[in-house]
Order: C-alpha cells, then sequence, then structure tokens
C-alpha cells in the first residue's frame, strides 16, 4: 500500500482540472487580487520593517513586487509572500482554511522569472498547489488543526506551494516525495501572532520554504519518502483533535476563492456587511445603545482582540469592525491605521459591541455553514437586526470582473500609484494565460512600482 505523501506526488505529476479554462482563469484573477493587496502594502510598517531588517538579497531575475527590483527567488518568495498578506486584503479559502494565493504565487513567480516560464505555466502550477492545499487540509482534519492554535496559511500553504512548484519545476515522483517530506519539517505558523507582524510573516516564510524544499530536492537533496503519513511527521504532529475522517467540502475541487473586499480578518466580513447594510438605512453611531454579534461555532477563534490599540490588532477585532463599520459606513484600508482604531469614537462604541458563538442563529432558520447576525439596540429601544450567511465576494457571490478592477484601482490609489500605468499592470496580469515570457507579462508592473507616486497616502 502506499501511504499519503505518494498519492499526494502522483496527483502532482498528473493533475488535470475538470474544467481547465475555468481553472486558469481561477488562477489569473488570484495574480490580479494577491498582486493588488500586495502594491496597498508597500509603504506599510510590516513591509518597510521587513524588507530594512532582511534585505533585498542578491541581484536576481525574480521581482520585489513592491519596489520593481531584481532578487533571488528565495527573497522574492518571502518579501512578497509578507507584502501580500501584510494587510489581510488577499484572498481566502474554505476548504484550507488560510489564504492560498500569498503562499503559492510568491513562490511560483519567483522561480517562474528566474526559469522565465509562461504564464500557462504558472496557473496551471497554481491549480496543483490550491488542489494540494485543499487535499492536505482534509487529509489533516483542518478544523481540529485550527482550533488548536495553527495558522494553515503557514502549515499547509507550505507544503501546496513545495507541490505547485513540483510540477512547475518538473520534478519527478521521488523528487517531488522527497521535496513534500522538506516541506513537511519546514512548515508552521501559531495563531497567539495574529495582529502583529508575524501573521503576515507566516505567508513569506511559507513561500520561501516552499522554494527551497522543491529546489533541494530538484539537486537531489532528501527527505523521507513518507514524511507526511509517518508516526511523527506532518499529519501526526499537526492533526486536529478529534479528528475522525476527511473534511474536503463536497465540490472544494472546483470551487473558486474568496475575494476580500474589506482588508481584516476573513471571520469580520459577514457581520461587517451586516452592519453596514444597517448603517446605509439609516442607522447613525449615536443611536447605538449596544449591539449583539453572534456568529457560527469557532467564528470568533481568529478574532482574539477585544481592545485593540492598533490597525493591526483592529484587523482581527468584532468589535472595531462594528464601531468602524457603524461610524463611517464603509470599511476600507485607511479604516485600519493606528490613528483610526485609536480615535476616542471608535474606542467608545466599541466598548458597546458582545460578540457570542452559537450553533442556531437568532433569527432566520437554521444555517448551513459560516453565519453573522447582528443585533443593535438603540438608544429608543428599538432592535434593529440583520443576518448575513455569505460575505460579499465569498466564491457563491463572487466579484465580477468590474469589482476585482475597482479594488486593484482602489489599492494603487491608496499608496499613491500611477493609475495609467496600473491599467497595463491589470491588463497584463488579467491575461496571463496567453504570455509566452513571465519576465516580460510582469514589466508593466516593474513599470508601475518604479514609476513617480502620485502620492503620500496610506502610509502608517
Amino acid at each position: 500500500m502506499t501511504g499519503y505523501t505518494h498519492y499526494l506526488a502522483e496527483h502532482v505529476q498528473g493533475r488535470a482540472p475538470q474544467d481547465r479554462s475555468r481553472a486558469l482563469d481561477l488562477a489569473e484573477r488570484a495574480v490580479v487580487d494577491t498582486i493588488a493587496a500586495s502594491l496597498a502594502a508597500r509603504r506599510d510598517l510590516t513591509l518597510t520593517t521587513g524588507l530594512a531588517s532582511v534585505g533585498t538579497g542578491s541581484a536576481g531575475p525574480a521581482t520585489l513586487w513592491t519596489t520593481g527590483g531584481g532578487t533571488d527567488a528565495q527573497h522574492a518568495a518571502l518579501l512578497n509572500g509578507l507584502a501580500g498578506h501584510a494587510l489581510d486584503y488577499d484572498d481566502v479559502d474554505d476548504a484550507m482554511i488560510g489564504h492560498p494565493s500569498t503562499v503559492l504565487l510568491p513562490a511560483l513567480l519567483a522561480v517562474g522569472e528566474e526559469r522565465d516560464l509562461s504564464g500557462e505555466e504558472i496557473l496551471e502550477a497554481f491549480d496543483v498547489g490550491l488542489f494540494a492545499c485543499r487535499d492536505l487540509a482534509a487529509e489533516l482534519g483542518i478544523t481540529g488543526h485550527y482550533a488548536k492554535g495553527w495558522h494553515a496559511t503557514g502549515t499547509v500553504g507550505t507544503v501546496g506551494a513545495t507541490a505547485g512548484l513540483a510540477r512547475l519545476m518538473g520534478l519527478d515522483l521521488a523528487q517531488t516525495r522527497h521535496a513534500l517530506g522538506i516541506a513537511g519539517s519546514l512548515a508552521g505558523g501559531s495563531r497567539q501572532n495574529f495582529g502583529t507582524m508575524t501573521k503576515p510573516l507566516h505567508a513569506g516564510v511559507a513561500a520561501r520554504s516552499a522554494v527551497l524544499a522543491a529546489s533541494l530536492a530538484a539537486g537531489g537533496f532528501t527527505a523521507d519518502p513518507d514524511q507526511l503519513e509517518g508516526p511523527l511527521g506532518f499529519l501526526a504532529l499537526h492533526h486536529g483533535v478529534g479528528r475522525t475522517s476527511r473534511e474536503l467540502p463536497p465540490g472544494a475541487d472546483a470551487a473558486g476563492l474568496n475575494v476580500k473586499l474589506y482588508p481584516c480578518c476573513y471571520y469580520l466580513h459577514c457581520a461587517a456587511d451586516a452592519a453596514l447594510e444597517l448603517r446605509q438605512e439609516g442607522l447613525s453611531a449615536d443611536q447605538v445603545a449596544d449591539v449583539t454579534v453572534t456568529v457560527m461555532p469557532g467564528g470568533l477563534a481568529p478574532l482574539i482582540h477585544s481592545r485593540p490599540v492598533s490597525g493591526l490588532q483592529g484587523k482581527f477585532s468584532m468589535e472595531y469592525a462594528m464601531a468602524a463599520a457603524l461610524l463611517d459606513g464603509h470599511l476600507i484600508l485607511d479604516s485600519f491605521t493606528d490613528g483610526q482604531v485609536g480615535r476616542p469614537e471608535a474606542q467608545a462604541l466599541l466598548r458597546k459591541v458582545t460578540k457570542r458563538e452559537d450553533p442556531t442563529p437568532p433569527v432566520g432558520g437554521p444555517a448551513s455553514g459560516a453565519f453573522a447576525v447582528v443585533q443593535v439596540r438603540t438608544t429608543s429601544g428599538d432592535v434593529l437586526t440583520r443576518r448575513v450567511d455569505r460575505a460579499r465576494g465569498h466564491a457563491s457571490r463572487p466579484v465580477d470582473e468590474a469589482d476585482l478592477r475597482a479594488k486593484f484601482d482602489d489599492c494603487l490609489t491608496f499608496v499613491g500609484l500611477d493609475q495609467a500605468l496600473g491599467g497595463s499592470a491589470y491588463e497584463s496580469l488579467r491575461h496571463l494565460r496567453g504570455a509566452t515570457s513571465l519576465r516580460e507579462a510582469l514589466s508593466p508592473l516593474r513599470a508601475l512600482v518604479t514609476g513617480p507616486d502620485r502620492a503620500t497616502v496610506g502610509s502608517r
């Protein structure tokens, strides 16, 4: 009998999506969305501190997305992964309970530029890596893994990105098993660091570790070829408590990704939609006596900052998200600066918010999955209620082309990048499947970030 490492390696070798055109389109959209989120972080303290601390590496063909400089693949993977997740504005996958694209794409694009591969090769490898993330999450028992405090972006993402690179680099079956084994030892990431600079570091380290693992295996470096399922291997070390069966949701293999329309933890998005709907219908912050938010069991797990004092903590605070939504009528990039989180009116309002978990929504009948119910008691004694089961941008409520472009443009505006150059970059990234040279396809991006800034907004 063959074990899980062998099974996953075989799928890396032979994977072909049922709907190839759809898979390539999904991957292209992920490229646009991930690079947009990265560009919005180009002046963020997390990224600038990371760049200053580790440097930009040795000269090479791999592009640093936020500066346009060229470096080696490992540095590019690390720093682009950090940038992609710095603002928590990158996509999310339900099956993985994590952020796949901000690990997969920094690794794949860095190696792809080193080898000057085609856009289509990158997108096909992305499909392989996404499959690996989802399948490993199912095998692992991702719910329990997450509950124990692991950050799947760092753990599952490392192995998934290694799988994508094994396909991209043409590793044979034995080399792929060794690459997965190396990745199984390098993977990590603790949720205790949510709300700090280290959370997005998980993504960068996972991308760099994947490049290291695949490169070592390609050169003949070895690992236990059955590492993932071994008694001391990845699954044994990282499994969730009480896991009894694989947890791959029906249809997950063909599902889309959740595109974020708010730059904060995805577990806030249903509640944010609900609060913003109430605000749009005339509710003002000065009418609020108290707010109760009810979510599904486990829905508060990453929201560990009830009294946030920084922008990073605000991204993981139900209390602040409700306060900002009701005060401002939006949740945008500027909502999550230290100054906005610390303003007295937000601090006062967030103290009126109570959050709770319950398997049964207080209104609207049973839930089949995620939900959020926001109930606002007004100063006049009325109770206003909104329930949202799937946030805007969820795979079941996908953003259209106009919304995707609007997010891309807003990220550029936030850091003062030129919109005309941004249009060229968008078109090149959005049609990556037709590019015969990845280096040429990314040249508009390099021109965008090395061109003149229009403003100095968005820094903190």
